[in-house]
């Protein structure tokens, strides 16, 4: 019979947060894999857990250590897998050998336990469902952008009015200055080191949060998941201003029918799948019978 293969969730900073069942499995399992096999056995060590059985499955050799991992898992032995902290394949390495894993027929087990995005959420006072998670943010400041533009989207069918990204401390500063030059209605919920001593929690807007992190002499330690939210309120703040230098939409209506030789039927639906038109339908549709009006 093949092994299990254990997706272990480990502390993201406070070791109490290590569930009974993670510890029986660490301490069972025949093979520990390890994002980083010094963190995970200085953890261990502490946790009062076997070290030996350690090994390194990072991105960067996850592709060539997976056959490996299978070979063992097809052979009968049970394996852990853990991230440096938290729940692993959630903007770590994993998946891979997880779908692999699964594909063969072996039996994969999650541990839940604890999670950087899930704390943030849970902390942050602001609606989750739906929330957008991106991990860490592209370095680019118009990769960061457009990362971003889908809080301001005024269709909640399709977006989801809160983002949840991790950020380096090195690059928190820059990130959030960028968030207040383009993002300025935003409210976020900016989390530094969460479980452990010196945990701190910003609050605010990405201007007020700035000038948190600024009055913080040790900003730049520790991680970062931030919570972003753009409330319905600033979102038609938004598309209102948006709106003003936009072409009508009966202008934009007779261009769709002269460029595309198309009905004003299929002309209305063409612009209001148009998501940077920022018209509701119902507007689209009273500009349509206006310009009916005026033409008949």
């Amino acid at each position: 019979m093949p092994g299990t293969l254990y997706i272990v969730a480990t502390p993201i900073g406070n070791m109490e947060e290590i569930t009974p069942r993670a510890l029986r499995v660490l301490s069972e399992v025949d093979l520990i894999a390890a994002e980083d096999t010094r963190n995970t056995g200085l953890m261990l060590s502490r946790l009062n857990i076997e070290t030996t059985k350690l090994i390194a499955y990072h991105k960067f050799n996850e592709a060539a250590r997976q056959n490996l991992l299978i070979q063992k898992l097809e052979s009968g032995q049970d394996i852990a897998l853990v991230s440096d902290a938290g729940t692993p394949c959630i903007s770590d390495p994993g998946y891979l050998l997880v779908k692999a894993a699964s594909e063969l027929g072996i039996q994969v087990v999650g541990v839940s336990g604890p999670c950087a995005v899930s704390s943030a959420l849970s902390v942050s006072g602001f609606p989750a469902e739906p929330f957008i998670f991106v991990g860490f943010l592209p370095r680019k400041p118009g990769a960061i952008i457009e990362t971003m533009a889908p809080l301001t989207a005024s269709l909640p069918s399709l977006h989801s009015s809160v983002i949840v990204f991790y950020e380096s401390p090195k690059r928190i500063v820059a990130t959030v200055e960028l968030l207040r030059n383009h993002f300025p209605q935003i409210s976020l919920c900016l989390c530094n080191d969460l479980t452990k001593k010196f945990e701190k929690i910003y609050r605010g807007s990405p201007a007020e949060v700035l000038d948190g992190l600024r009055d913080n002499p040790h900003a730049e330690k520790g991680e970062y998941t931030c919570v972003a939210y753009m409330s319905d309120s600033a979102k038609d703040a938004i598309a209102k201003e948006n709106a003003k230098s936009l072409p009508s939409p009966e202008s934009q209506l007779v261009d769709i029918i002269v460029k595309s030789g198309c009905s004003m039927k299929e002309a209305i639906k063409t612009l209001s799948a148009n998501q940077l038109n920022n018209y509701p339908k119902n507007e689209i549709y009273a500009a349509s019978l206006r310009l009916k009006e005026l033409f008949s």
